[in-house]
């Protein structure tokens, strides 16, 4: 990745205390307008300057060799554009001061919480501004967000974008920078300011940066015999009618004569950013914007891969924590992943581990060693103490921490570092809502109410988005007598039903499966299908008739096939560490390969979180981050649906494919 030069394109002349034109001729020389001006007897650069109202360093700059003096009738020139410009430049105006309120556009996957969490506010204040919240959360809704004004040079506000802004114009009403803008937004760019996102901004922090503009200075050459307009243009790379242009006084070169060449040089001013207008922002930013955000957030890293494994292996313990083999477990895969891949990369891969003991003691003196702050990603383990410092130490040292192992963390809110691989479950919930809305728009929802009043969350979610969407649905409570004759008193001819079971329990499943599927062998005129649980996975092996008779829709973070990809990997496994990994859900070993292959291919190629470039599909699941909104951090929202078919097939989909 390329570092980022903080230089601009476009000068402020804030060394110009003139107004806005001189009062002198001007000359069309290339491009540009130039004025001119020439030198009386016994003139100097300050009389000039005072003469024409202007700092002397401006002359200096274009007219380099006034330094040493000027001489009568030599020409001095100054760009028409830079004191344009000075007419152009705005007069002050007043940081803009947030509002009391922020309105919050509520993203697929939010709640209540999240959201109060992610704006520092109470739930009951977000509620108490919001009453319509008592009947939902609802993706497209705008939320009031009672956030208070806040002032001063250290505070933090919201704004939310407003048709036709620009960060570039964000940053100039609230007099910061686009490097502070990227810092504290990393999910934003300039192109893709979306109207009604919110970002998050602390006022009045502005900075000397080093300003760089291509001019030309005019440098004067002592014509000697044989010189032509042509020889000289040619020897300086010039054209001849830019020679002509900045000379237009001299017809014909002779022996002995002065003449002007302009030669193109760079001019470098420190300038702070509060003086530049809204355009020259842009001008300094549009064409470096990666640039600057990797400067911001990938701050020396080099063209490696460096990655970063802290988690508590146990190596000095004979009896090993069920974790810490678990831990075992994922790295092997992840070492198979790096045999893999490895010797086709054209980047340079390091890949550091160390074992933390489960002591945050090791772990903290491990976050000290200076080679940590070279890492590209760290992979963190699930014990609490552990991941947090880790977290904090890459949320101060720009460094992405990947949470691998901790379903119901919620640090991607507080932390812009954090990645987390299992998708939360506000977010996994709400993209079954989706896909209901989508895919089975034309389908009644059956809810199966469980006797025993278990159910999940998401099956109150579900129930309750279509009370509110108006989906068709109903709800029937399953007892013993459940059967297909039963069942098939409320289906209409020719309708399509999706049955939604209350809970994942085995228990539950036979006691409505016989019924769905005697019905869905008399009702041929109606399409019948289930909604499956996580916890069905587990059952498959068991229930794999029963759920393809049934045209059953598992959704689930992980799932692995049982198909020759999946096998090849596990007989690797036994033939180069003796031993099959453990039954467990998901595989640590085949999770370790996924996320060791993801990782590798991501950086070997420069894709980065929230590209729409797949980096490499998962065995056992995919990875698509994406940060919940402009300053969180990143969840992975990969959501496989596994549908067991009455073909006798098992067709595996990503809903972010």
């Amino acid at each position: 990745m390329k570092k980022f030069l903080a230089l601009a394109i476009l000068l402020v002349a804030a060394t110009c205390t003139l107004s806005a034109k001189l009062n002198l001729p001007i000359k069309r020389i290339g491009n540009d307008s130039y004025y001119y001006y020439e030198v009386k007897k016994n003139e100097t650069v300050q009389d000039i300057a005072n003469k024409i109202g202007v700092n002397s360093d401006i002359i200096l700059k274009y007219n380099p060799s006034a330094r040493n003096g000027v001489a009568k009738k030599q020409l001095l020139f100054l760009p028409v554009s830079d004191f344009d410009k000075i007419a152009k430049q705005p007069s002050d105006k007043k940081n803009m001061i947030a509002d009391d309120v922020v309105t919050h556009t509520v993203k697929s996957g939010e709640s209540v919480y999240g959201i109060s969490r992610t704006y520092g506010v109470t739930e009951s204040d977000l509620l108490a501004a919001n009453p319509s919240l008592a009947y939902g959360l609802k993706t497209g809704e705008q939320l009031i967000i009672p956030v208070k004004p806040l002032t001063g040079s250290s505070k933090i506000v919201y704004h939310t974008i407003k048709s036709g802004e620009t960060l570039y114009g964000i940053a100039k009403s609230y007099n910061t920078t686009i490097e502070k803008l990227i810092e504290l937004n990393p999910g934003i760019a300039s192109t893709n300011l979306q109207i009604d996102d919110v970002v998050m901004i602390q006022p009045n922090t502005t900075k000397d940066i080093i300003v760089q503009k291509d001019i030309k200075q005019f440098v004067p050459y002592v014509v000697t015999a044989g010189d032509t307009y042509e020889s000289v243009a040619a020897a300086n790379g010039i054209s001849v009618k830019i020679l002509k242009d900045a000379n237009p006084e001299v017809s014909k070169l002779k022996k002995g004569k002065t003449i002007y060449i302009p030669r193109d040089a760079i001019d470098k001013q420190v300038v702070n950013t509060s003086t530049m207008t809204e355009e020259q922002l842009e001008n300094s930013y549009k064409d470096k914007f990666d640039e600057v955000y990797n400067d911001v957030h990938l701050p020396n890293k080099d063209n490696s891969i460096c990655i970063t494994i802290l988690l508590p292996f146990q190596t000095d313990m004979k009896n090993k924590s069920k974790n810490a083999k678990d831990y075992d477990e994922f790295f092997n895969g992840f070492k198979m992943a790096l045999d893999s891949v490895g010797g086709k990369l054209t980047k340079p891969l390091n890949v550091v581990v160390y074992d933390t003991r489960l002591s945050i003691g090791i772990t903290d003196s491990l976050l000290a060693l200076p080679e940590l702050k070279k890492s590209d990603i760290i992979i963190a383990p699930s014990e609490s103490d552990e991941l947090q410092h880790i977290l904090a130490f890459g949320q101060k040292n720009n460094i992405d921490v990947l949470n691998c192992f901790v379903a119901q963390s919620e640090d991607y809110i507080s932390n812009q570092r954090s990645m987390q691989v299992h998708i939360p479950t506000p977010y996994l919930n709400a993209s079954i809502i989706e896909m209901l809305r989508t895919k089975y728009q034309n389908y009644e929802l059956v809810f199966l109410d469980d006797p025993s009043g278990t159910s999940k969350e998401i099956y109150e979610e579900i129930k309750k988005y279509a009370n509110v969407s108006k989906h068709l649905h109903k709800t029937l409570t399953i007892n013993n007598d459940f059967t297909g004759k039963t069942l098939s008193r409320y289906l209409d001819p020719a309708s399509k039903y999706l049955f939604i079971p209350a809970n994942g329990k085995e228990a539950f499943i036979n006691k409505f499966a016989p019924g769905i599927i005697e019905a869905k062998a008399t009702r041929v005129d109606c399409r019948l299908e289930l909604l499956g649980h996580p916890e069905y996975t587990m059952y498959i092996k068991k229930h794999k008739d029963e759920f393809m008779a049934m045209d059953t829709h598992i959704y689930s973070r992980f799932f692995l096939p049982d198909n020759a990809q999946a096998k090849a990997l596990n007989n690797r496994y036994i033939k180069q560490f003796g031993g099959k990994p453990s039954n467990s859900t998901p595989n640590m070993s085949v999770f370790g390969f996924d996320l060791g292959m993801f990782l590798v291919n991501a950086y070997a190629n420069d894709i980065t979180p929230g590209d729409k470039a797949s980096a490499y599909e998962g065995i056992q699941t995919n990875f698509f981050f994406e940060r919940a909104n402009n300053w969180t951090g990143y969840i992975n929202k990969s959501v496989r649906i596994i549908n067991l078919t009455p073909n006798k097939d098992i067709k595996i989909i990503d809903l972010n494919d």
